[in-house]
């Protein structure tokens, strides 16, 4: 009977940690309950992450709120969130790993240059700007690296311009990681962040 009983709780506590799991599994419409401050205390984004099981929505999602800390901090207007520059930004982030290279000129044929890339997505006619890291961190949380990408950022002219300026009012980012075989403690990750006037 208590073996019986112990069997039960233990499914019972295995049901809500998979409840809890799908109810922190972050999706678009996860940006509209969320701001920089209340993001960054998450537990999901405090997380390390795992190479094999990497959750890209919540790190492009902490990468967007690290980025909206610098807006807040500098007086700016934070950044609105846009599925359409994710879009573009997570297929350069993987177009950059899969195909090898680190540029805002791509090597695949049609999504050469930035405006082409933001014109698949429905962006054209607006004042746009793109920044991209090949960044690496020890162990890193979701927010540990999105802080690193951005502090990264925030110490390069160009870079930072594009992240303050306030003629663009929507963001969205993208990252993928990558193998190194001589730094195997470390993880990589090539990340872009797509800027924009305009969003459909």
């Amino acid at each position: 009977m208590k073996r019986n009983t112990l069997f039960i709780i233990f499914l019972l506590l295995v049901k809500i940690k998979l409840a809890q799991l799908e109810l922190h599994r972050w999706s678009d419409d996860s940006y509209e309950n969320y701001n920089s401050n209340t993001f960054q205390n998450l537990e999901i984004a405090n997380q390390k992450i795992e190479k094999g099981n990497i959750d890209y929505p919540l790190l492009n999602a902490a990468i967007f709120y690290s980025t909206n800390l610098q807006r807040e901090k500098y007086s700016k207007i934070p950044f609105i969130f846009s599925k359409y520059l994710t879009k573009a930004a997570q297929e350069h982030s993987e177009d950059m790993v899969k195909f090898k290279f680190y540029s805002h000129t791509s090597k695949v044929r049609g999504k050469k240059t930035m405006t082409e890339r933001l014109k698949l997505v429905g962006i054209s006619n607006a004042l746009t700007a793109e920044n991209i890291f090949d960044f690496f961190l020890k162990s890193p949380t979701y927010w540990s690296l999105a802080q690193g990408l951005v502090n990264g950022w925030m110490e390069s002219k160009g870079h930072r311009a594009n992240i303050l300026n306030k003629n663009y009012k929507y963001l969205g980012c993208g990252s993928k990681y990558y193998f190194n075989k001589d730094w195997i403690d470390y993880f990589y990750v090539k990340s872009t962040q797509n800027f924009s006037s305009t969003s459909p």
